[in-house]
C-alpha cells in the first residue's frame, strides 16, 4: 500500500509541540511531530496524545519488520524522519507513566501491545509463547514475552508525543488524528478496525486462561 508523504522544512523536527500553540489542536501537523526511539524517551507527566512509528530507514517496509498482517490502508509518513504511522493514543493524566509503564511493559494495559502480537503472530508463531488469558480474558504475557515484546518495539519503532493542557484538548487531538491519518493499528475510529479485531480474536483462540 502506497505512504502518503507530507513535506515539511527539516527545522520542524525539533521543535516542541504542545497543543497551546494552536487555537484548534486537533489541527497540529502530525508530521511534524518530533520523533524519538523509544529507548531514549522520556515523556512528561502530563496530558497529551503519543504516536508510534515503523523506522523505516531500518526497515523499509512492515513485512521486513516481522508485521505480516497489517490491514490494507494508507500509512502516512513523517515530514521529516523516515517513518510511517502505526499508532495513536491519548494520555489524560500521564504521558510518561502510559509510555513508559503500559506501553513498553505491560501488555495487560495496553491495546497497543496486544494489537501487535495479533499481527507479528502470522510472521513467526513465537509471539504465542508466554501468552495467557487472565480471568477477565485479557491477553497477559510471562516475564520473558513482556521482555522480547518491549524488544522488538524498541527495535523497530520511533515514538512521539505532544502535551495538552486539558483533557478536553487531548481527546480532540487524539480524535481528528485518528480520523484524519487511520493509523494502521488502531482498532477504534478506523475504517479498518473490525479487520484488526478479528485478528486479535484469532490470536487469543486456544490461549490458556489463568484462574
Amino acid at each position: 500500500m502506497q505512504s502518503v508523504r507530507v513535506r515539511l522544512p527539516a527545522s520542524t523536527s525539533s521543535c516542541i509541540y504542545s497543543c497551546k500553540m494552536m487555537e484548534s489542536p486537533q489541527h497540529l501537523n502530525l508530521a511534524t511531530t518530533p520523533l524519538v526511539r523509544p529507548a531514549q524517551a522520556d515523556p512528561p507527566r502530563a496530558s497529551g496524545v503519543y504516536s508510534w512509528w515503523l523506522d523505516t530507514a531500518r526497515f523499509p517496509t512492515p513485512e521486513s519488520a516481522g508485521l505480516a498482517d497489517l490491514p490494507a490502508a494508507p500509512r502516512l509518513s513523517h515530514g521529516a524522519e523516515q517513518a510511517e504511522l502505526l499508532y495513536v493514543g491519548r494520555a489524560r493524566k500521564n504521558l510518561h507513566q502510559r509510555i513508559l509503564r503500559q506501553h513498553l511493559r505491560r501488555t495487560r494495559s495496553s491495546a497497543l501491545r496486544r494489537t501487535l502480537l495479533a499481527v507479528l503472530l502470522p510472521g513467526d508463531g513465537k509471539w504465542a509463547e508466554g501468552a495467557s488469558l487472565d480471568s477477565r480474558r485479557r491477553v497477559v504475557l510471562d516475564a520473558d514475552a513482556e521482555d522480547q515484546l518491549t524488544a522488538w518495539m524498541t527495535g523497530h519503532l520511533l515514538l512521539g508525543w505532544v502535551r495538552c493542557p486539558s483533557k478536553d484538548e487531548t481527546d480532540a487531538l487524539e480524535e481528528g488524528w485518528i480520523k484524519e491519518h487511520q493509523p494502521v493499528l488502531n482498532t477504534d475510529g478506523t475504517t479498518h478496525g473490525r479487520e484488526l479485531t478479528e485478528r486479535k480474536s484469532r490470536f487469543v483462540e486456544g490461549l490458556s486462561c489463568d484462574a
